[in-house]
């Protein structure tokens, strides 16, 4: 029996320690199902950081020669140190972006961003890289790292500004180019239009004209409408689109244009939501993200309902909890 008082110290610290730390565990994360990959980081970080204090105060607390605890604490510091080091190398250095990233949140599932010559919408956010889908379809994953060393556009869910240039000639004048021009932007279905006057050219006076977007899920098809809706809006009023070079080269009379004729009949417009096409898996990650912030704030409401509930509808509000407790465990 009294060879095992030694070990005494050690063994209340151990069984204290797995206390702490299971109690933890269930406060931060495991009485918390609804809470996803991203919400759970931090709270996974404060636990790895608290089993660190721990496994030192263990080493501290055996029963083990003064000198050989002296050398473990040690050995555990260099390895401490050794991981810090590595913080110059792409494996950590990614991994504190992503730390970075959840703390500063830019942006979020299913945001249109831009960053270095990349533009996507993002599909998924990990620990070392975030993944974008582009409008080709494709799946690109971007080190984090880069998130912070560059700066990040991100396309704002409230609307986004679509604009367009073009360049036409001296003879046209520039307030009937801007009536034209407007009513171009508003037939694209934007808002707020506006006309500028960007460069004054040799040849040429270049134009852009824009306008809000409001639903910013149809951000490629609203690009290229506005450039069809600009062709039509110039060549219905008469106004020719050249290059410098064409219309210096080209001898023409006043009464000269060339645009093109409008066919007698045309085919119906067959349109595609080439945005649904293109960012598939964003959109679907952009919705599943959605859904599970509205059932957690779904199940906040009826837990503090179910504070101050009759004894009569408690058992209908459990049965609530427990059944969006299982749907966002669904999401995991």
């Amino acid at each position: 029996m009294n060879e095992l008082l030694p070990f005494l110290p050690l063994g209340i610290v151990l069984v204290c320690a797995l206390i702490i730390l299971g109690g933890l565990h269930w406060l931060l994360i495991s009485r918390h199902p609804e809470l996803g990959s991203e919400a759970r980081l931090p709270r996974q970080l404060v636990l790895f950081l608290l089993s660190v204090v721990a496994v030192i105060v263990l080493i501290v607390a055996s029963p083990l020669p003064e000198s050989i605890r002296n050398q473990i604490l040690a050995l555990l510091g260099i390895c401490i140190s050794g991981a810090i080091a590595f913080a110059s190398t792409s494996f950590v250095t990614n991994f504190m972006a992503a730390v970075m990233l959840r703390v500063t949140r830019p942006f979020g599932i299913g945001d249109f961003i831009e960053v270095g010559e990349f533009f996507g919408k993002v599909s998924e956010r990990g620990l070392f890289d975030t993944e974008i889908q582009t409008e080709n379809r494709e799946l690109l994953a971007i080190p984090n790292a880069l998130f912070i060393s560059s700066p990040v556009r991100v396309v704002r869910q409230s609307g986004l500004i679509v604009s367009a240039e073009v360049s036409l000639g001296y003879d046209v004048h520039h307030s009937v180019v801007r009536k034209h021009l407007r009513l171009a932007a508003e037939l694209a279905g934007l808002s707020e239009v506006f006309v500028h006057v960007r460069q004054l050219g040799d040849f040429s006076v270049t134009y852009r004209v824009g306008g809000l977007l409001e639903n910013t899920e149809t951000l490629l098809t609203s690009r290229s409408l506005l450039n069809e809706k600009i062709l039509d809006a110039l060549h219905e009023g008469g106004i020719q689109i050249l290059s410098p070079g064409y219309m210096v080269q080209m001898p023409k009379t006043d009464h000269d244009a060339v645009l093109p004729q409008r066919p007698l009949r045309t085919d119906p417009e067959v349109t595609s939501n080439a945005e649904a096409v293109a960012f598939d898996k964003a959109n679907e990650a952009e919705a599943k993200d959605k859904a599970r912030q509205e059932l957690t704030e779904r199940m906040a409401m009826v837990k503090g309902s179910l504070k101050s509930a009759p004894e009569s509808r408690r058992s209908q509000l459990e049965e609530e909890v427990a059944a969006l407790e299982k749907q966002l465990q669904e999401f995991d």
